[in-house]
């Protein structure tokens, strides 16, 4: 019961963060995330997928938006939340993973390889309620060069404590635009699947999204310190006006085009 209830609790934060016993305050003072939109992530890091073959950021990314995750995939406690939560979110997105975008998960332990990249495999698959294979999410293990360096280039903060042999790590999705670029993150476990959405059409760069998605965008403001989209009612006010301008215009027009008609049934 006090599980679940702590559960419930951590639902409600911007920023998770799961280890287990407690880590000393100065060690979580140094977990976080600066989020470091604009630049651009090492795109020949090399990684190991689940089925023990070499790859890059580069080649997964392959110029599409991608969702990049860094987890713990052995956590015993609380960590695979996150990694449900992202399954279940991406249930209600209406692009296609490995199609339209990409799910990179990367683990941040160097000790874990294809067994614990299988199980993450598992956990993400049974939380999606959409159609999926396994080429749809991208699940890797690395080296601590290549994971330490990839956390600080997108300002992922994470440490390890040696007395409890846990991690202590945020909760947080990197949205990358198709040329390795971080666009925006989503931060926590309280992202909607519609952030999602709104994040990887922005991500895509008009190549993702519906007209009215991309009119969405316009209507919400991305909140950097929630990760998340909050509707702006400032912009929302002024397209309500332009459009409200566009129709009295066009109802204008009509009415001037039928009153030039009517003068001229009258001369005849």
């Amino acid at each position: 019961m006090s599980r679940l209830i702590l559960a419930a609790g951590v639902l409600g934060l911007p920023l998770l963060v799961t280890a287990q016993p407690p880590t000393p305050s100065q060690t979580l003072d140094r977990v976080g995330v600066d989020q470091r939109i604009g630049e651009r992530v090492p795109l020949d890091l090399r990684f190991t997928d689940r089925h023990g073959d070499s790859v890059t950021l580069g080649n997964l990314i392959d110029g599409k938006p991608a969702l990049l995750q860094l987890a713990w995939y052995d956590c015993p406690n609380l960590c695979d939340l996150s990694l449900r939560r992202l399954g279940s979110r991406l249930s209600e997105v209406k692009f296609q993973p490995g199609e339209d975008f990409r799910v990179i998960t990367v683990s941040i332990d160097p000790r874990e390889g294809a067994d614990a990249a299988d199980r993450a495999l598992a956990t993400l698959r049974d939380s999606h309620q959409g159609d999926s294979d396994a080429g749809d999410w991208r699940v890797l293990t690395g080296d601590a060069r290549a994971i330490d360096t990839l956390a600080r280039r997108i300002g992922y903060r994470y440490q390890y404590d040696a007395d409890s042999e846990q991690f202590a790590h945020p909760a947080a999705l990197a949205v990358l635009d198709g040329d390795g670029r971080l666009s925006s993150y989503l931060l926590g476990l309280t992202f909607s699947g519609r952030d999602v959405e709104l994040a990887l059409t922005r991500a895509g760069e008009g190549r993702l999204g519906s007209i009215t998605d991309r009119i969405a965008l316009r209507c919400f403001h991305f909140d950097p310190e929630k990760g998340t989209y909050t509707l702006d009612i400032l912009r929302l006010l002024n397209l309500a006006c332009l459009i409200t301008a566009l129709v009295l215009a066009l109802v204008v027009g009509r009415l001037l085009r039928r009153r030039r008609g009517n003068d001229r049934q009258g001369r005849h």
